[in-house]
């Protein structure tokens, strides 16, 4: 390190440190910013500084709040990916209930409910492919899904009380 390098640093860089941690309050980025700061002087030559001290001020300023975003949108973004791996868990664990309730339903209103929910079949094709009357598909309907609301609430229940 050349003597105008030496000097530089000796006298800004305890300096430089100071007024990033009063901007900042990270001691760790403050010292990262600054030294990213020395790293871009040093590029860009100190004979091309006019002001070295306020030059290095503002770059490290500069980088300094380029880490704290940084910082923040890695944070937004990992909390976005625990939100979403969450939330497929919790669409993977309620499709297990729902299945899981729906062996629980004798064959017939098990059937009529993957015919209507699943396949989207209307109440008169279910009656017609199962040789059934319209209104008894409307009656298993109305079984199977006070059974599935039944199960799924204790279902609910029992989830509570492991958490």
């Amino acid at each position: 390190m050349t003597d105008g390098w030496r000097e530089l640093y000796d006298l800004e860089y305890p300096r430089l440190l100071r007024a990033l941690l009063a901007i900042g309050g990270d001691p760790d980025a403050a010292e990262d910013a600054a030294q990213e700061a020395f790293v871009k002087a040093h590029k860009q030559g100190l004979a091309t500084l006019d002001r070295p001290g306020a030059w290095l001020l503002v770059v490290g300023t500069r980088e300094l709040l380029r880490q704290r975003r940084r910082r923040r949108i890695e944070h937004e973004r990992w909390a976005e990916r625990r939100t979403s791996e969450a939330s497929a868990f919790d669409a993977v664990a309620d499709r297990a209930d729902l299945l899981a309730a729906l062996r629980q339903l004798p064959e017939r209103q098990r059937a009529i409910v993957v015919a209507r929910y699943y396949y989207g079949l209307s109440y008169d094709d279910i009656a017609s492919h199962f040789e059934i009357k319209s209104g008894t598909v409307g009656a298993t309907l109305h079984q199977a899904i006070e059974k599935l609301r039944q199960v799924q609430i204790a279902g609910r229940l029992a989830r509570g009380a492991m958490r």
